[in-house]
């Protein structure tokens, strides 16, 4: 491949990581209002605007799981490449950057997020009410157990500080295996890699469900946890195997037209396949829908690089600039909607509150990345060295 090939198809992944992040906190400002909740979380619809929403590919705009997968997808094909090049695995300085890059900006955005609890906490509780995803953010102060497992990388109870923190801790576990799949990637035949895998997922889904089946509290707990880092690793492997293999299916894509018209009918309905399944009233498990999503959103990929509009519009200065926030956007904006709506909404209704929090969430996000993620960035270069 040529070099100028792949700086463009960074610069296109970057653009859809930060029209990602956008869809992310679309969704938690949505289901922060009764009514988006109710939608999300119960399928029950206040009206026609809510279910058409939801049950259409109209999700796609406020898909908060989808978006999420948008990163996992793009992160394993992304972490992947260097491996399936040819690099060496050096575990120990891998790990210590990659702490550096995700988890030590995490740490710090708790650290914030949990002295705001301890100063407006209670207030918030006392005077904004709104649906139940967000009474419960701030609801009460940590205690020191929990504050130690989230600095830790432990997803306990982390719904008491945000909706999205969650996933880090998916991104940071699944950061000490995606390597070693890389690798096997690179040495072996595709098929025999993921043959291995399914083997093993399997019996992490079977030791994980057994553990949850138990009836110690802790180990229920863990896991869950754990059960949900197996699952969430599908879409990382999803994006190694695609980095391997993009050469090949970027011709395929390109010599079949009719493929490429039959992807851009499908990806609409793939990516929200959860919703459009209920919707045709199908009973079906939400992780086999988001396997769908996952094939979506590789589709979704390939089209984007072949088609010359799709990767002019996610090269645009916007989508670039939101891309190069994307971090940070992702980190901070619960935390700073639920301090906007905290404050603002003593003066005006909570609903319009939500509505404008974006003003303050994406300034945040700017200062965020220009003072933490960028320091953070150049310690990164400082172990680099």
């Amino acid at each position: 491949m040529h070099k100028s090939s792949q700086s463009q198809r960074i610069e296109i992944f970057d653009g859809m990581r930060g029209l990602a992040s956008v869809i992310v906190m679309i969704f938690h400002m949505a289901v922060w209002t009764v009514y988006g909740y109710s939608a999300n979380e119960y399928k029950i619809f206040a009206d026609s605007f809510w279910r058409v929403a939801t049950q259409t590919p109209l999700k796609i705009i406020w898909g908060g799981n989808e978006a999420v997968l948008v990163f996992y997808i793009i992160g394993g094909f992304v972490l992947a490449r260097p491996y399936l090049n040819g690099r060496r695995l050096d575990f120990k300085p891998f790990i210590l950057k990659r702490w550096i890059r995700l988890m030590l900006p995490y740490v710090l955005v708790i650290a914030v997020t949990i002295i705001l609890i301890a100063l407006f906490g209670a207030w918030k509780h006392d005077t904004i009410d709104l649906s139940g995803s967000f009474n419960v953010k701030w609801k009460r102060m940590p205690n020191a157990g929990e504050i130690l497992l989230y600095m830790l990388g432990y997803d306990y109870n982390l719904n008491i500080l945000s909706g999205a923190f969650w996933s880090m801790v998916q991104e940071w576990r699944l950061s000490f295996i995606l390597p070693f799949v890389a690798v096997a990637l690179h040495r072996n035949r595709t098929g025999k890699v993921l043959g291995y895998y399914a083997i093993l997922q399997v019996g992490i889904d079977a030791l994980t469900n057994w553990g949850m089946r138990s009836g110690t509290a802790w180990l229920v707990q863990l896991s869950e946890s754990l059960n949900r880092t197996n699952y969430y690793a599908i879409f990382f492997v999803m994006g190694a195997v695609l980095a391997k293999h993009l050469p090949a299916i970027r011709a395929f894509v390109r010599e079949h037209r009719r493929f490429r018209i039959l992807s851009a009918w499908a990806i609409p309905f793939l990516i929200p396949s959860q919703w459009i399944l209920s919707a045709l009233g199908l009973s079906f498990r939400v992780r086999n829908a988001l396997l769908l999503t996952g094939v979506g959103i590789i589709l979704f990929l390939l089209l984007c690089m072949e088609s010359p509009r799709l990767t002019a519009f996610f090269k645009s200065k916007p989508l670039l600039l939101l891309g190069k926030l994307s971090f940070s956007l992702y980190l901070t904006h619960t935390t700073s909607i639920i301090l906007f709506v905290t404050f603002l909404g003593q003066v005006i209704p909570s609903e319009t509150a939500l509505l404008l929090s974006p003003l303050f969430a994406l300034p945040v996000a700017y200062l965020w990345q220009k003072h933490v993620e960028t320091r953070c960035l150049t310690l990164l270069n400082h172990f680099k060295k």
